[in-house]
């Protein structure tokens, strides 16, 4: 695929160049004038399906650049706070996707289902330029499949994790989408010699991310205080990796404690998740601590922090660009745990050590993720400066290898370019 033209822009507005494409694609005989078929897409409908927090988060930023491009365009389908501010019409929350584990998601099935005959239903009835997908595989490669029975063109955003799962799924994401946008410089080679159009834009955290990192700043506005190391505790965005993760984490927070006094701590919760989920985790697990607990806030939590505890996730990549080096801590369900582990074929499952090719931060995963042995690993961590500058070092490396910013609007126009049938180079 030949190389993209830059996107240009006036103000917040992808510029006139994809207009100009369309009309001219339509002098072929479509029928009907140009201009005519270009007011018909200005006011078209699309279906966006997000199946979790960081998927409501991409799908908002890409919907509000589609928005900037082509205000007429309507939005319906499933997503949380993020797309719902873009202009979604929401048929369902992400909240009642936002599952985890085999043993969870059996648990859900019925509702699911439900949800996917409504989505069904409505495209039947709607039928929808194009019904855009954001990763949440399980559910939405089902999706994809119904809609190209309906004839929908299907464009998925963030690819499934084939890279971690092995290539078996590669073959039937080729013949169910149309388009596929890829986050990740790698992801794009996968899918050679398939037949499917595939764009790399970059990531979209990159878009998000605030453009000053201040320690100091970060720690007076979160009002932290003392000179002592800071260690931030992310577990996670969904309630159960909160009541997973979080008592490990406070557990291990008392150990360093323990042996440095001086420590404090910083815990952002989630914005999807309710305050009183965190209180009784603290309760029960962080009496004694010094913690300043935080709503949201996640980006001003890593930048007063010295290191973070997190889970696995995008959060990871969050640090890695925030430049705060880290512990990968994650659990999962037992039966979980014993499916999955058979099933993944790279050796370490954090985005920052996948995207990096090599393990640059520690990973305690499931039986491994104890609170002694990840208060010992911190505390060395915080000892030694010299192999913190290294993992700081490896860190940029990661953030490098994301793109520039801008990936929202870069796959917002790779959107258009579908909906319209003609290829965006």
């Amino acid at each position: 695929m030949r190389e993209k033209p830059p996107v240009r822009r006036q103000g917040n507005v992808l510029h006139d160049d994809f207009a100009e494409k369309v009309d001219s694609s339509c002098q072929g005989g479509r029928g009907g004038s140009a201009r005519a078929q270009w007011s018909m897409l200005k006011t078209t409908s699309i279906m966006m399906v997000a199946g979790e927090a960081s998927g409501d988060l991409a799908g908002g930023q890409l919907l509000q650049e589609l928005k900037a491009a082509q205000p007429g365009l309507r939005a319906v389908g499933v997503g949380g706070r993020c797309m719902r501010g873009a202009g979604l019409e929401a048929l369902d929350d992400v909240s009642h996707l936002a599952v985890i584990g085999f043993v969870e998601v059996a648990g859900a099935a019925v509702r699911l289902r439900r949800l996917s005959r409504r989505l069904v239903e409505h495209m039947r009835s709607e039928k929808p330029a194009a019904l855009v997908l954001i990763d949440y595989p399980g559910f939405n490669l089902r999706l994809a499949k119904r809609a190209r029975a309906l004839g929908v063109r299907v464009v998925y955003y963030i690819s499934p994790q084939v890279w971690a799962w092995g290539a078996g799924r590669i073959p039937l994401i080729a013949r169910l989408v149309d388009r596929m946008i890829v986050v990740f410089p790698f992801e794009k080679e996968l899918y050679e010699g398939t037949g499917l159009d595939v764009d790399f834009v970059g990531h979209p955290l990159l878009d998000r991310l605030p453009s000053v990192n201040d320690r100091g700043a970060a720690r007076a506005e979160l009002g932290i205080s003392g000179e002592g190391p800071v260690i931030g505790l992310l577990p996670g965005s969904r309630k159960r990796e909160v009541r997973t993760h979080l008592p490990v984490m406070l557990e291990a927070a008392r150990l360093v404690a323990e042996k440095r006094p001086e420590c404090a701590f910083v815990l952002p919760c989630a914005d999807p998740l309710g305050r009183e989920l965190f209180d009784s985790q603290l309760q029960r697990f962080g009496e004694g601590l010094r913690i300043t607990v935080v709503r949201g806030k996640t980006h001003e939590a890593i930048i007063a922090s010295d290191m973070v505890l997190v889970a696995s996730g995008t959060a990871t990549l969050e640090c890695a660009c925030l430049e705060r080096p880290m512990l990968i801590v994650y659990r999962v369900s037992l039966l979980t745990w014993l499916f999955v582990k058979h099933l993944i074929r790279l050796p370490y499952i954090g985005l920052v050590n996948i995207v990096a090719g090599r393990r640059i931060v520690p990973e305690f995963l499931q039986f491994d993720a104890r609170p002694g042995r990840i208060a010992g690993r911190a505390l060395e961590l915080l000892g030694d400066a010299g192999e913190r500058e290294r993992t700081v070092e490896a860190l940029r490396e990661v953030r490098r290898a994301l793109g520039e910013p801008g990936a929202s609007r870069r796959a917002a126009r790779v959107v258009l370019s579908a909906i319209g049938g003609k290829d965006d180079g």
